[in-house]
């Protein structure tokens, strides 16, 4: 994609920025030091508001004058529990936090385009919000947001988000219509048995037995009760239980995530997994809880939105169609409320090459300006929509 000379011009600050957010990563909704760093550049882009929401994220609002429509580009700002092994000058000052999903450079992107906007406020036809989301790890922090005002006052007709893309090549934009991204609920599995002493196993109810029927059981609903064709994923991840080798164990709790694109299917595998559960209880004679610690929706683009980018792209060679995939991402909350498009900024070919969430993951801050050109064309499209 032809990246304008104005965008161009933002290359030092786009550096500047990204690896200073990269030394600060913080976790969920305390963003303090983010926070504190982002607060100055956006009141230098002289918003019309700019409104703290969800603890430490921030809603952003430029009036045009006469507008009947609103458009909303949305960036996450939250790191992960990681510890960073690149040997960078700019990596984590953070021990055990880093940003390993690219979320410093969503923030960038968004830092950018508000000064885009600040440069060119007279070339508006519609208003903007730029939201600045904390808590996308696992915290639902599209929701809160949502909550306290994200899309509303003023209300907002459409919004867009975008995620760095490894698999996808840089300066690439990766999109699909429908289904982009899986509905994911993460759930908490605890089992309750009663202590013995290993030598009277007949005094007990061994949690860890009942943990292992469970685990294979579950695990068979996937294999066995889902259609092939259907795209399903159930993955137990964590584990956890007994005192001593030498004692029965009394509680064993398990975590794991199942992700799906079907609302439907989602209902009937949770059912199926719930009755699982009062079997065992019944045949075992365990209590078994279950919890969902957090669920989200899954990502899908409208059709015409996606048609509606290919109009204000250079040439197909700028996308890449890209298949769904299994990672989830709280932008789908967005979706629910309005029309929303998401889409993958490709990182591939640049500097690192890790996956997202590795304790290596990188690459070259060239690609974020192809993410502000993106949505400074998305945005001059709107103006005329």
């Amino acid at each position: 994609m032809q990246i304008s000379d104005q965008i161009l011009s933002m290359r030092d600050d786009c550096i500047k920025i990204r690896r200073d957010l990269h030394r600060i990563p913080e976790i969920g909704f305390e963003l303090h030091k983010t926070h504190e760093y982002i607060r100055p550049i956006l009141e230098n882009c002289r918003p019309d508001e700019l409104i703290t929401i969800a603890q430490t994220g921030f809603k952003v609002v430029f009036y045009a004058e006469g507008a009947e429509r609103t458009i909303a580009f949305r960036a996450d700002m939250d790191g992960m529990r990681n510890t960073e092994e690149n040997r960078l000058r700019f990596r984590s000052r953070h021990r055990g936090v880093m940003h390993g999903c690219g979320h410093d450079g969503h923030m960038t992107i968004l830092l950018l385009l508000a000064k885009w906007i600040s440069h060119n406020r007279s070339k508006l036809r519609c208003n903007v919000v730029l939201l600045f989301q904390p808590g996308e790890e696992g915290w639902a922090g599209a929701r809160q947001m949502i909550n306290e005002g994200a899309l509303t006052n003023p209300k907002v007709d459409r919004i867009y988000g975008l995620h760095l893309w490894p698999t996808v090549p840089a300066g690439k934009i990766g999109i699909r219509w429908e289904n982009l991204m899986a509905q994911t609920s993460d759930f908490v599995i605890k089992v309750h048995g009663k202590s013995a002493h290993a030598s009277t196993p007949q005094m007990g109810v061994d949690a860890i037995v009942v943990a292992a029927e469970l685990i294979t059981m579950v695990q068979s609903i996937i294999t066995r009760d889902v259609d092939p064709h259907q795209d399903a994923l159930l993955t137990l991840g964590k584990i956890e239980g007994g005192t001593s080798h030498n004692v029965i164990a009394e509680e064993v709790t398990m975590s794991g995530t199942l992700r799906v694109f079907s609302n439907d299917l989602f209902d009937r595998l949770m059912k199926q997994i719930t009755a699982l559960l009062k079997g065992l209880e019944l045949a075992t004679g365990a209590s078994i809880k279950f919890e969902t610690v957090v669920h989200y929706p899954y990502v899908a683009n409208p059709r015409s939105m996606v048609e509606k980018f290919y109009t204000v792209i250079d040439s197909m060679e700028d996308v890449v169609l890209v298949e769904p995939v299994m990672a989830a991402e709280d932008f789908a909350e967005y979706q629910q409320e309005v029309e929303g498009m998401f889409m993958f900024l490709g990182v591939n070919g640049g500097r690192g090459g890790a996956p997202l969430h590795s304790s290596r993951f990188d690459f070259d801050e060239e690609a974020l300006l192809v993410g502000v050109e993106a949505f400074k064309r998305i945005l001059e499209s709107e103006n005329y929509a």
